[in-house]
C-alpha cells in the first residue's frame, strides 16, 4: 500500500478562526489526525507521502498540491488518500463527486474521509450515498454563504473610499500609513503625466507608444520589477521586447483612478472559487471620487478619452476553434502567436502589431494551411 494524506487549509472559505487560525482545521491537527488513524491500523503503513495545500480554497481544484497528487495517482506512485474529512478535498458538490464516483475508482484510489465516516472501499459498485451527497452538498452551500459576506465586507469597504487591490495602478504607492489608501509615487507618477499629455496634444496610441520607447521610459511592468520585488510581473516576453505598447497606453488613458477616484467592482468572479471573471457594466462599477491625490485633473482626464474615443482598446481576435490555438509561439518575442480567421485564416505575431517599429518581430502574416 502507498498512502499519501492530503492537508488543505483556507481563509478564503472560512477555515481560519481568530487570529487567522482554526485548530480544528489547522495543517498540524489534520495531521497529527491522519497518523493517529495510521498508527491504530494494522494493515496500513506508517509513513505517508505529504500533500499540503495551505492557503488554498476548497472551492475549486486548482491546486498545486492536489493536482500533483492527482498526477502521482495516475503514475501508481500511491494508491490510497486520506483526508481529515470531505471538506478538505473540496467545498464543490459536483467537483467532489466526480472525484469519489468517477476519478478515484478509475485510478484504483481508495480513499478515506476520517470524520465524514467515509470509506471508498466500503462504496465499491455503489454510489457514495444520501448522507453523503447531502454533506458535499452542505460544504458547497456554505462556502458561497460565506462568499457572499466576503463580498458584502469588501463592498462596504470600497463604498468608504477603502481599496482591497493587491496592486495599485502605476503612478501610485500604497500608503505605508493609511491602509486601503494611495500616495503618489514622483517618478511612476511622470511618466503617467507624459502619456495624458501627449494624448491631449491629440497624439494616438501608437505615436505615444513609439514616443515612449523613443525616450527610453520603463514600462510599468519594468518599473515594478525595478522597485518591487523581481519576478512580481509574471511576465513572459523576453527582455529585449518588453516595451511599451499600444494596449498599455490605453489602459492609462482609461483608467479613471489617476483623477484620484478609487474604482472597484469592473468585473467579478463567474462563480464562487471560480477563475474566470466577467466584465461588469460601468454603471455596476463602485466609484469614490477624491480617495487619491490626482495625478491628472478630471477636465484633463475627460478631455483624453475625447481625443482617443475613436479608438477601441486594441484586441487579438481569435478562435475558439482552432486546433493549434496557444501552442505556435513567435521565435523572438516568445509569446504566443495569434489566429485572425478572417476571408484567409492567418497565424501572426499580435505582440509586433501592437509594439510598433520598437519590435523586431516578424511582420508575416502565415497562411494557416
Amino acid at each position: 500500500m502507498k498512502l499519501a494524506f492530503y492537508l488543505r487549509l483556507s481563509q478564503a472559505d472560512g477555515d481560519f478562526g481568530d487570529d487567522n487560525k482554526d485548530e480544528s482545521n489547522s495543517i498540524e491537527n489534520q495531521r497529527a489526525l491522519l497518523q493517529g488513524f495510521v498508527g491504530s491500523q494494522e494493515d496500513m503503513p506508517k509513513e505517508a507521502v505529504e500533500y499540503v495545500d495551505d492557503g488554498y480554497s476548497g472551492t475549486n481544484f486548482n491546486r498545486p498540491a492536489f493536482i500533483r497528487m492527482v498526477e502521482d495517482a495516475k503514475k501508481g506512485k500511491i494508491d490510497t488518500i486520506l483526508v481529515k474529512d470531505l471538506s478538505r478535498l473540496g467545498r464543490d458538490y459536483i467537483g467532489v463527486g466526480d472525484y469519489l464516483e468517477q476519478v478515484f475508482p478509475v485510478l484504483g484510489i481508495r480513499f478515506i474521509a476520517l470524520n465524514s465516516n467515509y470509506d471508498s472501499d466500503n462504496f465499491i459498485g455503489k454510489t457514495m450515498g444520501l448522507d453523503m451527497s447531502i454533506t458535499n452538498l452542505v460544504n458547497t452551500l456554505y462556502s458561497r454563504d460565506l462568499s457572499k459576506k466576503y463580498s458584502s465586507a469588501v463592498q462596504t469597504k470600497w463604498k468608504r473610499g477603502i481599496s482591497t487591490a493587491g496592486r495599485v495602478p502605476f503612478g501610485y504607492i500604497k500608503d505605508p500609513e493609511n491602509k486601503g489608501k494611495w500616495i503618489i509615487d514622483p517618478e511612476a507618477a511622470k511618466y503617467v503625466r507624459m502619456v495624458f499629455d501627449k494624448a491631449l496634444d491629440g497624439w494616438n496610441t501608437s505615436m505615444i507608444a513609439n514616443y515612449m520607447n523613443e525616450q527610453h521610459v520603463p514600462t510599468p511592468g519594468q518599473y515594478r520589477e525595478q522597485h518591487e520585488r523581481p519576478g512580481v510581473c509574471g511576465r513572459k516576453v523576453t527582455d529585449e521586447e518588453w516595451v511599451w505598447d499600444t494596449r498599455m497606453v490605453w489602459f492609462i488613458l482609461k483608467n479613471h483612478a489617476y483623477t484620484g477616484a478609487l474604482v472597484h467592482g469592473k468585473t467579478k468572479s463567474v462563480s464562487v472559487g471560480s477563475k474566470s471573471r466577467r466584465n461588469v457594466k460601468e454603471k455596476d462599477w463602485y466609484v469614490v471620487e477624491g480617495v487619491n491625490e490626482a495625478i491628472v485633473t478630471k477636465e484633463e482626464f475627460e478631455n483624453a478619452q475625447i481625443a482617443i474615443q475613436r479608438m477601441d482598446m486594441p484586441s487579438m481576435r481569435q478562435d475558439a476553434g482552432f486546433s493549434l490555438k496557444g501552442k505556435i509561439c513567435c521565435g523572438n518575442c516568445k509569446l504566443r502567436m495569434h489566429y485572425h480567421y478572417g476571408a484567409t485564416p492567418v497565424i501572426y505575431c499580435g505582440h509586433v502589431m501592437i509594439s510598433g517599429k520598437a519590435s523586431n518581430c516578424c511582420r508575416t502574416k502565415y497562411d494557416e494551411k
